[in-house]
C-alpha cells in the first residue's frame, strides 16, 4: 500500500484516504496510477428540525485516481456519486427534499469533486485546480473534509524546520458581469498563508486566510444573473493567529487563536477567536477535553468564519446533533464556530475506548451558549450526548453506528431546530469501505 497522493498532502492540503492500491507501477512503465476508494450506505433515524420522528437512507462512492508522469508530477482527481433510497434518487441525491413514486433508484453523478495537477518547483510543490484545501486551525474556518472544494494555485513545502503553505483561491469568478460599469473587481479572492516550525518543545504556527472583493448580494432579488451596480457588495475579511501545540507525556495540549476583522456591505465586523484542547491516556482508554471561545456582538456582527459567510461545515467539535460527526454528518444543526456572528461558549468531552479487537467505542458529551442574544431568542443553545460504536468488518470496512440526544435551550430551538421540538434525538449508522 502507498500514500495517495503524496506531494499533494504537503501542509494538509489534502486529507485523502491513508492507502491506495498501486495500479500500475511507475518504475515499469514510466507513468503509474494509483487508486482509492471510500464507499459507504448511511442510515439515520432522528427528529431534527421536525416535531416528528423521521428516517432515510443514504448511499456514496468516490473514486481517487493518482496518475503520475514521473515522481512528485501528475494529476489527481476524485470522482462522487451519491444518492438516497427510494424513488426520489434518480431526481434528487437527497431523499429529505424530494418525493417521487418510482421503481427504480440511482446514485447521482456530482462530478469531480475536486482535481488538480501538480509538480516540484524549488523546495515545494506547486498545485493547481479544485483544491481541497482545509484551513490549519482544526477546520475552525473552511473544511475540504466537509465540502469547501475551491479553484486556485498552491505552492507548499519545507525549507529547513519550517513548513509552509500558499494559496490564491478565486473564491467567485465575476467574468459573467464583464460588461456592467461602475466595478472594476467584480471577483471574490481567497488569500492562504501558513508557516509552521518547532520552537523547542512545542508545535508552533502562524496564519493568516483572507477574502477580499465584491460579490452581488445573495440577498437581491436580481442574484444571480440580473445584477445591477447597485447590487453589488464588499465582502473583506481578514483572519490572522498562532497556533501552539505542547507534549508533555502523557499530555497533549493544542491552542489556537484567531483575530478575524473585515467588512459586509455596509457593515463592519470585528471578533477573535480561542481553542483549546487537551488529551490524555488513561490505561487503554484517551480523554480528551475542548473548549471554544468567540467573541460576538448584539447584531451578528462579531467572529465571522468562512462556514457562516459560504453556509458550509468542519469537523472541529466532538458532538453529533450540534456539529457535523462523519457517521451521522448528512443531518444536524451546522453550528460554527462564530454562532453567526453572536459569539459561542462551548465546553465538550470526549472518551475513546477499545472494547476488544475489532470493536471500539466513543463517547461525548458538550454544552453549547451563545454569547450575545440570538434576536431575542436568548442565549441558552442547549447540551448534547452521544455514543458511537467501531466494529471492523473486514479489511477496509467498518460499521460505526450510535446514537445522541440534545435537550435545547431557547435559542438553540428558535434558531438551530426550526421552532420545533426542544427535546431532539439521532440514531445513525455507515458501513464504510476505505482505502
Amino acid at each position: 500500500m502507498k500514500g495517495v497522493a503524496k506531494a499533494a498532502l504537503l501542509s494538509a492540503i489534502l486529507l485523502s484516504p491513508a492507502y491506495a492500491i498501486e495500479l500500475i507501477k511507475l518504475d515499469e512503465k514510466g507513468y503509474g496510477i494509483d487508486f482509492g476508494i471510500q464507499y459507504r450506505v448511511m442510515y439515520n433515524n432522528s427528529n431534527i428540525g421536525s416535531n416528528n420522528q423521521y428516517d432515510f437512507f443514504r448511499q456514496r462512492l468516490r473514486l481517487n485516481f493518482d496518475v503520475k508522469t514521473e515522481k512528485g508530477v501528475g494529476g489527481f482527481f476524485q470522482i462522487e456519486y451519491r444518492g438516497g433510497w427510494g424513488g426520489a434518487s434518480p431526481d434528487a441525491s437527497d431523499p429529505r427534499g424530494a418525493y417521487a413514486v418510482s421503481a427504480f433508484n440511482r446514485l447521482q453523478a456530482r462530478g469531480i469533486r475536486y482535481g488538480y495537477l501538480y509538480f516540484p518547483a524549488g523546495p515545494g510543490t506547486v498545485l493547481a485546480g479544485i483544491l481541497p484545501a482545509n484551513d490549519q486551525v482544526d477546520q475552525m474556518l473552511f473544511s475540504a473534509d466537509w465540502d469547501l472544494n475551491v479553484g486556485g494555485i498552491a505552492y507548499a513545502g519545507k525549507v529547513g524546520d519550517f513548513d509552509y503553505r500558499l494559496a490564491y483561491v478565486r473564491l467567485v469568478e465575476g467574468a459573467f458581469y464583464r460588461n456592467t460599469p461602475g466595478i472594476k473587481d467584480k471577483d471574490q479572492h481567497f488569500l492562504v498563508l501558513d508557516l509552521n516550525s518547532k520552537l523547542g518543545g512545542l508545535d508552533a504556527g502562524i496564519h493568516y486566510y483572507g477574502t477580499y472583493g465584491k460579490i452581488c448580494d445573495p440577498n437581491s432579488t436580481n442574484y444571480p444573473n440580473n445584477c445591477t451596480p447597485a447590487n453589488f457588495i464588499t465582502l473583506n475579511q481578514t483572519w490572522v493567529g498562532p497556533t501552539l501545540t505542547f507534549k508533555l507525556d502523557p499530555i497533549t495540549l493544542h491552542g489556537v487563536v484567531l483575530v478575524n476583522s473585515g467588512k459586509i456591505a455596509n457593515t463592519s465586523n470585528s471578533g477573535w477567536l480561542a481553542r483549546l484542547e487537551g488529551s490524555t491516556k488513561l490505561g487503554p482508554a484517551t480523554f480528551s477535553l475542548l473548549g471554544v471561545y468567540s467573541s460576538g456582538k448584539n447584531n451578528g456582527n462579531g467572529f465571522q468564519t468562512v462556514h457562516g459567510l459560504l453556509g458550509t461545515g468542519g469537523y472541529w467539535a466532538y458532538t453529533y446533533i450540534f456539529t457535523p460527526h462523519g457517521p451521522s454528518d448528512v443531518n444536524d444543526f451546522g453550528l460554527e464556530p462564530g454562532n453567526q456572528g453572536f459569539g459561542l461558549t462551548t465546553v465538550q468531552a470526549k472518551v475513546d475506548f477499545p472494547i476488544m479487537e475489532g470493536l471500539s467505542v466513543q463517547g461525548v458529551v458538550g454544552t453549547f451558549r451563545s454569547n450575545k442574544d440570538m434576536g431575542g431568542a436568548g442565549k441558552s443553545l442547549g447540551t448534547e450526548a452521544g455514543v458511537t460504536f467501531t466494529a471492523k468488518m473486514g479489511k477496509h470496512m467498518n460499521l460505526e453506528f450510535g446514537g445522541a440526544v440534545a435537550g435545547l435551550g431557547n435559542a438553540g430551538r428558535a434558531v438551530y431546530n426550526g421552532g420545533a421540538k426542544k427535546s431532539v434525538n439521532e440514531i445513525f449508522a455507515r458501513l464504510q469501505l476505505e482505502f
